[in-house]
């Protein structure tokens, strides 16, 4: 037998726009937030194979893109055979920290340091490199430009990058 509910056309009307309304404003936040993350085309680098004095990257970490190429591999942490050099170019949101440890093969000692990007690094990182070298016990983080130096310009002092001008953004330079 089927009774008659007079509250019945009133909560349809509330369920159907629920059933709308939810994933409209589901869509409308992650759009706001897809928005506040200033995602760009830029780059994360390294590669150690020349340092001075040598040297092992054992971890490494920009951000918390799971992007390859922004960490190493969960095999590769597992095994104990990080690679020695990376570089990822796309669209990505600047990372907020970059995470190192490395070891000075001649001596064993054993280093790492977190460093705090988010107020480093340019507002806008289009096109442009973070890059990080290592020399013994410290940690040297750069943005490297996308522009090549005109012909006839001296070159710069990174490995990677002498053709192209760079800023030091870790660790801070001392004022003079």
């Amino acid at each position: 037998m089927i009774t008659y509910c007079p509250s019945y056309p009133k909560r349809a009307v509330q369920h159907r726009l629920l059933y709308w309304a939810m994933p409209l404003l589901a869509s409308l936040f992650l759009g706001a937030c897809a928005s506040s993350q200033k995602a760009a085309n830029h780059s994360f680098s390294f590669d150690t194979r020349g340092a001075v004095p040598a040297v092992e990257v054992l971890n490494y970490r920009y951000g918390d893109s799971d992007m390859t190429g922004t960490r190493p591999p969960k095999w590769a942490l597992e095994e104990g055979r990080i690679g020695q050099q990376a570089g990822v170019y796309g669209r990505m949101r600047p990372a907020d920290t970059l995470y190192v440890k490395w070891r000075i093969k001649s001596t064993g000692q054993v280093f790492e340091d977190c460093v705090d990007l988010r107020h480093r690094l340019p507002n806008d990182m289009t096109d442009k490199i973070v890059y990080f070298d290592i020399k013994g016990p410290q940690l040297f983080v750069y943005v490297v430009s996308p522009e090549d130096y005109p012909l006839g310009t001296p070159r710069n002092s990174l490995r990677l990058y002498s053709y192209r001008p760079y800023v030091q953004i870790y660790p801070d330079q001392s004022k003079q």
